[in-house]
């Protein structure tokens, strides 16, 4: 078991899909790497906070719009990695710990790995973050709902 004093308030998790994309994206291990290493800055994302957005280390984040409650959150990447810019982390966030997991923390959920070209989520893309979301929150935490 690991120390209860870990770094952050979340333990963030990569759902296989959201490294899938990230592969599909960086071919090239490092490229993949300083993806993941931005990512793991949400587990600093601010724990019960309200906003609709905000600021992790130093990197900004917001709450996308379009989607009903629960919503996902989109992580915005301003370093050019791998050639590619304007690239967004999607994440969840459930802020409850899992009992039978043993966590520690609360868990923060990365559901996806983008390069935004426009300022707006197409339908699909919504339709796609809350199926991700309902997954998570159906396979996970039907005992906390």
């Amino acid at each position: 078991m690991m120390a209860s004093n870990l770094f952050g308030q979340f333990h963030v998790t990569p759902t296989s899909t959201a490294m899938k994309e990230a592969y599909a994206l960086f071919p090239r291990y490092g490229d993949y790497q300083e993806l993941r290493k931005q990512a793991l800055k949400l587990a600093f994302w601010p724990n019960g906070s309200l906003s609709a957005s905000g600021s992790v280390c130093d990197l900004n984040w917001e709450e996308i719009d379009g989607m009903k409650a629960p919503r996902a959150c989109e992580l915005r990447v301003d370093d050019t990695i791998g050639g590619m810019n304007n690239l967004r982390v999607i994440f969840y966030v459930f802020d409850k710990k899992l009992v039978l997991g043993g966590d520690v923390l609360p868990r923060l959920w990365t559901i996806g790995v983008m390069q935004k070209k426009t300022q707006r989520f197409s339908p699909n893309d919504l339709r796609t973050f809350a199926a991700r979301v309902s997954i998570i929150r159906r396979r996970i935490y039907i005992d906390y709902l």
